[in-house]
């Protein structure tokens, strides 16, 4: 009978196996510390953070609140009135806020961002195109707010050097998807989110069609090559929604493409992980910096 005696290779190769095989088994936190990771690696959950219920309309670009514009842009100025009624590129474009929303949509009773808890108002938005064509709709969000602390988050302007609020709807933890109730009445457009992440790159999420009539839920996935972590504490990098975006599908008759276009949305949802790994002092920063926790 013949006896194998195990090299000094696969030994090694065996004790790598056998170490993987427990690492694979820990909670996945990529910030490892002396402190043994919390119950679980992934903490998944549907979290707010637009329900629409106290947010503000701006006519101003530079406003804090919801900001409407189309491609191509409308004239604020002409020569005269007339000439202004006679060449303006978008002859209707409002946005407002109206009572209503859709019967399955149910109030939010344990939100973490405390949004969604109320269901009373939606955001609505009406224009209307001169030409058919590629037209498009932008709608701007309002400025960034961190969402555990509610606070305005600041990030620095490289081109000014200055730290300042930008518009974006932070999404907690390492998103994976979007969702978002949108009201249609036909009308041939589809529907995108641009999305930011931590480094400044922007990816768009498209919805797909709303060409459709009444309430519809919607969802985008996010894809994983959006980095959302980072090797330093903390490990979790909030991505944000900067606009959602109206385009026009232009293979449509020309006169669904300028006619009085109305669309609303509600309750702006994102699945995601918002596990964050917890260790010994991981609050001492804000000791520093003044920031005493109650």
């Amino acid at each position: 009978m013949k006896q194998y005696k195990k090299s000094a290779p696969m030994a090694l190769i065996s004790a790598v196996v056998i170490v993987f095989g427990m690492t694979a088994k820990q909670a996945d936190s990529r910030v490892m510390t002396n402190v043994a990771p919390d119950l679980s690696g992934e903490e998944l959950r549907a979290v707010v953070v637009e329900d629409f219920e106290t947010s503000q309309i701006t006519t101003e670009i530079n406003g804090d609140g919801w900001y409407a514009e189309t491609n191509p842009k409308k004239y604020e100025k002409a020569e005269t009135e007339a000439k202004l009624k006679r060449k303006d590129p978008v002859l209707t474009l409002e946005m407002k806020f109206i009572p209503g929303g859709p019967n399955d949509l149910m109030p939010e009773e344990w939100s973490v961002t405390d949004k969604g808890k109320t269901k009373e108002k939606v955001l609505g938005v009406k224009f209307k195109f001169r030409y058919p064509g590629p037209n498009v709709v932008n709608l701007l969000v309002p400025k960034e707010v961190d969402w555990k602390n509610k606070k305005p988050y600041l990030r620095m302007n490289y081109a000014t050097g200055k730290e300042e609020q930008e518009r974006g709807l932070q999404l907690p933890g390492k998103a994976k998807a979007i969702s978002l109730w949108v009201h249609g009445r036909g009308n041939p457009y589809e529907l995108e989110a641009w999305i930011e992440d931590y480094r400044g790159d922007t990816h768009i999420l498209r919805f797909g069609s709303v060409d459709f009539v009444g309430w519809r839920p919607m969802k985008a996935y996010i894809p994983a090559n959006i980095p959302q972590t980072s090797e330093s504490y903390p490990q979790i990098r909030a991505s944000r929604i900067t606009r959602l975006v109206l385009r026009a599908q232009t293979n449509h008759h020309y006169e669904e493409l300028i006619t009085d276009t109305y669309f609303f949305f509600d309750q702006i949802k994102c699945l995601t992980d918002t596990y964050e790994v917890n260790f010994d002092g991981q609050d001492l920063h804000d000791l520093f910096d003044g920031n005493e926790k109650k």
